[in-house]
């Protein structure tokens, strides 16, 4: 059973690593605007993600086949905090720093490449498409 607010909506959990990396790049008082530009289109990616999971691939996908698309999703969350750590320790410069921060955030604003044709019926407006071995 879920929890309620006070206007009786049910609460979701959010325990997203990628959320914390991407807030805490944004607070980094040493990156410059575009790298906090970037990590606002993560969170807003990471998000995006989190509705596509919920709203089409759970509902509409087989199991192998959504299994696979998070897979994906945690290899590149993977690579986020790996960036992080990396930024951290002072192992990378801003420029590279920057540079693969883009390329994790691109690769989650593309999220989920799937080849079959668009989703019909949803009602997130996303735009995705179901992979093969939806059922539906």
């Amino acid at each position: 059973m879920s929890e309620l607010d006070a206007l009786g909506r049910g609460l979701a959990v959010r325990n997203s690593v990628s959320l914390g990396v991407f807030l805490a790049v944004a607070a980094d008082v040493k990156v410059p605007f575009i790298v906090v530009e970037l990590a606002g289109r993560g969170v807003t990616a990471g998000a995006a993600a989190t509705r596509w999971v919920l709203e089409v691939g759970k509902p509409l996908l087989d199991g192998f086949t959504l299994a696979d698309k998070l897979i994906e999703l945690g290899g590149w969350e993977d690579r986020l905090v790996g960036l992080w750590q990396e930024y951290g320790r002072g192992e990378v410069v801003m420029v590279d720093f920057q540079a693969r921060l883009a390329e994790i955030v691109h690769a989650l604003e593309r999220w989920p490449t799937l080849s079959e044709g668009p989703v019909e019926g949803s009602s997130s407006g996303l735009g995705r498409v179901i992979g093969p071995g939806a059922d539906g």
